[in-house]
């Protein structure tokens, strides 16, 4: 049934509905109160005291627009004990002109005092003269402004919520199977949403809320447990290479932090095991994974067994980057280790010259080469592997769920490590990451500085850019972050051209006095841009042959420019803390005292974005900021490509919601190793309906 179905919905309110995203009976049914109001007890005025939330039942006596700075409206509320005051300074004009003198209303809200009692911007329901009240527990919509202005208010959704629960054999499409939610003692999900709609206790209002948040987050924790249970059952026996491991660590330039040492510890004590192990490596920007992962993989390229002794070929290592400059910068920097160690390391990324390719793949193909370092292109369909024993992917969440599966489907179940610069709460990795063993790096080399971050507001622009011209001139490089490649038509945030432009006009006039006859130069990239242009201008900044480089995101991974230690980064309420991070990750990577500045935009963007924004630039806490940007901006959708903030249910809360974590994993377990109380009819609909995929290689879908 469609919306413009429903009785009482003309096309200007259903136009309205949708605006507000309600644009199926799904939409509405999922569309759960706010709030409830316990309309159960009503009080006289005159018993009313300060502080208290109470249910009022009255007439208006006398109503009006106060007119002041802020215009409010004022109505006083009488019912023969006594008489409250009314206040609304939002929408006074709308309140004037639904609420007159001589109606009866019912008046829900927390009682204040000022020159008497008052009450500010309380729930209002109008009731006939003759109208019998009897108390119920009300529910309470989030209205948007287009639903106000079509007159669709709280009594309208009330009405409308009976009508649609009125209609016979309504259902939803996607549910949970009932043979589930009967196995958990759950009622089912269509009388959970009307108890929430139109309920009759809080008992009841509460179980039901509780149930919806499980049934919403149990299908996460089936995956994650299934393929948990799945590790188990795979994997094979090796000898690792310790004597290549610990030769190559006397041979770095520098000393392993202890953090290094433990997840190396961790790592090879897994890749040693007789089960399928699969390990995500996390830390901040900066604290030295790679080094880590290349140790990793030279324990496994020298493994030994039965395999290599009919065959001389070892196992195969593959480490995968989102882009080709980072494919470009771990194979320089890791190369001569391989070489060292008497290993075949090959670089494979799209733009490889075909005639390299196909040597590479013959390598691949007849276990010469021992180690590939690529982007993408190493799971395309001509990429075979001889043995393909473990497989790095770094930036992790670059990359897609298919994009993974290609490339453990190349080997027969091989063990996985995933690195990620952005630390995951513990409450994600629990659900989502929870058949990974989390393994974590907290320290930096020795010898990196904390790196300053100072908020800078946008009136101090020119100041700014004084001070990064001096820098840049006297050798210190210097990135500049813009939110948008192209210009904004609401005239708020400045594109790559238009801070390039800024830059260069500045240097050519106002900066000349400042640079003393000194040249700087200026450009900028964006991922919109020819990727191998792209590449030669963070080429050339990285030769300081380009001062100052204007950027988007696209620089926050894959760019190690230790010459850079100054970052300017515009409107960083377009953000989100993880992002900043990442981004800032980018200087402070030598022995140098490194900077951030944060240009704080003037008016409403800046109040709303000030707390957040003064939190970061008090921390450099990669695990502290992940659980702030969580409680900002939501968890993103962490199981595909997307991470923007966007929250991804509609009912379960990742920070208010936590305990149900652990308790819904426990659940998982349960299902899937209580196959008895299912028979295969249920069974199959259970699997289709919590997203059970089948892949040429079904264990990992990170």
């Amino acid at each position: 049934m469609e919306i413009s179905q429903l009785p009482g919905l003309g096309p200007k309110r259903v136009e309205a509905l949708r605006k507000a995203g309600l644009n199926s009976i799904a939409d509405l049914l999922y569309n759960i109160p706010r709030t409830y109001l316990d309309q159960t007890k009503v009080t006289p005025i005159g018993n009313c005291r300060v502080g208290e939330k109470v249910v009022l039942i009255g007439r208006i006596s006398r109503s009006g627009i106060v007119r002041g700075r802020k215009s409010r409206f004022v109505a006083t509320l009488s019912d023969g004990t006594g008489e409250i005051q009314l206040l609304f300074f939002h929408a006074a004009s709308f309140w004037a002109r639904r609420i007159k003198n001589d109606t009866r209303w019912l008046v829900t809200g927390q009682v204040g005092e000022f020159r008497g009692l008052q009450m500010t911007h309380p729930e209002m329901q109008q009731l006939d003269d003759d109208e019998e009240f009897s108390g119920c527990i009300q529910p309470v919509y989030s209205i948007s402004e287009a639903c106000r202005d079509a007159r669709m208010e709280q009594k309208f959704f009330r009405n409308l919520y009976k009508t649609v629960f009125k209609f016979p054999g309504l259902t939803l499409s996607g549910l949970c199977p009932r043979e589930l939610t009967d196995y958990l003692h759950f009622a089912p999900v269509m009388q959970n949403l009307r108890t929430l709609h139109q309920p009759q206790d809080f008992p009841s209002i509460y179980k039901a809320k509780r149930e919806l948040k499980v049934l919403e987050l149990l299908p996460f924790c089936l995956r994650m447990v299934k393929r948990r249970e799945n590790q188990k059952l795979r994997g094979h026996e090796r000898q690792i290479d310790l004597g290549t491991v610990m030769a190559t660590k006397a041979k770095l330039p520098f000393s392993l932090t202890r953090g290094q040492d433990d997840a190396l510890d961790t790592i090879v004590a897994g890749l040693n095991g007789k089960k399928q192990f699969h390990a995500l490596l996390q830390g901040d920007v900066g604290c030295g994974k790679t080094v880590v992962a290349m140790l990793a993989m030279m324990a496994v390229c020298g493994a030994g067994g039965d395999a290599v002794a009919e065959t001389g070929m070892r196992e195969q290592c593959a480490l995968m980057v989102p882009t080709d400059i980072l494919a470009r910068q771990h194979y320089k920097s890791l190369k001569p280790f391989f070489d060292a160690a008497g290993l075949n390391v090959r670089l494979l990324v799209g733009a490889t010259p075909a005639a390299e390719r196909k040597v590479i793949l013959g390598e691949l193909q007849m276990g010469l080469a021992d180690v590939v370092i690529g982007t993408h292109a190493l799971f395309s369909k001509d990429v075979i592997f001889s043995r393909l024993g473990f497989v790095v992917i770094d930036e992790q969440h670059r990359f897609g769920v298919g994009q993974r599966e290609a490339l453990l489907a190349k080997g027969d179940y091989p063990d996985m490590l995933v690195m990620s610069a952005t630390p995951i709460p513990r409450s994600l990795a629990m659900t989502l990451y929870g058949d990974l063993k989390v393994v974590s790096i907290k320290e930096k080399p020795a010898g990196r500085k904390p790196i300053k971050t100072r908020l800078v507001n946008a009136s101090k622009r020119e100041d700014m850019k004084k001070f990064i011209c001096k820098e840049a001139a006297s050798g210190n490089l210097c990135y500049w972050i813009a939110s948008r490649v192209g210009s904004d038509d609401e005239g708020g945030a400045r594109s790559v051209d238009e801070i390039v432009d800024e830059l260069r006009a500045y240097i050519a006039g106002p900066g000349r006095a400042v640079l003393n006859g000194s040249t700087l130069k200026v450009a900028g990239v964006h991922g919109q841009m020819d990727e191998a242009e792209r590449d030669g201008i963070i080429a050339q900044f990285a030769a300081g042959k380009i001062q100052i480089l204007v950027a988007t995101t696209v620089i926050e991974v894959g760019v190690n420019v230790p010459a850079a230690n100054l970052m300017v980064i515009d409107q960083p309420d377009r953000f989100g803390l993880a992002q900043l991070h990442q981004l800032r990750g980018r200087v402070g990577r030598g022995d140098a005292q490194a900077w951030c500045f944060l240009m704080i935009p003037e008016g409403d963007a800046a109040e709303s974005s000030m707390e957040r924004l003064s939190q970061f630039s008090q921390t450099e806490d990669g695990f502290e900021i992940a659980e702030l940007d969580l409680m900002n901006r939501g968890a993103g959708n962490l199981e595909g490509n997307e991470q923007s903030g966007a929250w991804v249910f509609r009912w379960f809360d990742w920070i208010a919601d936590q305990e149900l974590i652990s308790q819904t994993l426990e659940t998982a377990e349960h299902i899937l190793k209580d196959r008895d109380a299912f028979d295969d009819a249920a069974r199959e609909k259970i699997q289709a309906w919590y997203g059970e995929k089948e892949f040429a290689n079904e264990d990992g879908v990170h």
